[in-house]
């Protein structure tokens, strides 16, 4: 699997995720099924790394900034996220979710390659699993979300790999 996608089908699929928002009412479940981010980049930088640190207490000074070369390992939530091309909020408006329900993540499974370094470009591609609408006891109905991101590096070597679970509950009608 390649890691950075062509810019054409970077925007072929954006276009995909517009259309889709816009006709999200009239939908099945399964038309998410296989449903590919539209993908994107991110880059860690020294600076942004030495703030990440310090804000999860491990304080690193600017003498000794550069000689670290791995960033934190809290960046690989960070960037899958911010690199797939998708907010949180693009994802509940493509299913047309209203927030107002209460979205829950369910779980988030993570599976690291590799350390991720600092001053390094990484790129992001995902999908959705499947979308399936359930009742729950404690719920009432709900849709439960299933999605995978995977960050590569330059050489499209895969870095690792995250998969979320987003309960929604979809109160009532």
């Amino acid at each position: 699997m390649e890691g950075k996608l062509s810019l054409e089908k970077s925007k072929k699929i954006y276009e995909k995720w517009q259309y889709l928002t816009k006709n999200s009412k009239d939908l099945s479940l399964d038309s998410y099924y296989g449903l590919e981010f539209p993908g994107g980049e991110f880059f860690i930088d020294k600076n942004s790394n030495l703030l990440v640190n310090n804000s999860t207490g491990n304080k690193l000074s600017g003498e000794n900034i550069n000689r670290i070369i791995q960033a934190h390992p809290i960046y690989f939530m960070i960037i899958t996220l911010r690199g797939s091309g998708a907010s949180i909020q693009d994802i509940f408006d493509l299913l047309n979710y209203d927030t107002k329900n209460g979205p829950m993540l369910g779980q988030c499974n993570m599976t690291f390659n590799t350390q991720l370094k600092v001053d390094c470009k990484y790129f992001v591609k995902g999908q959705i699993n499947s979308l399936i609408k359930k009742n729950s006891k404690k719920l009432g109905e709900i849709k439960i979300l299933d999605f995978s991101l995977t960050l590569f590096d330059v050489d499209s070597k895969n870095i690792g790999n995250v998969n979320y679970v987003w309960i929604l509950p979809l109160g009532k009608k």
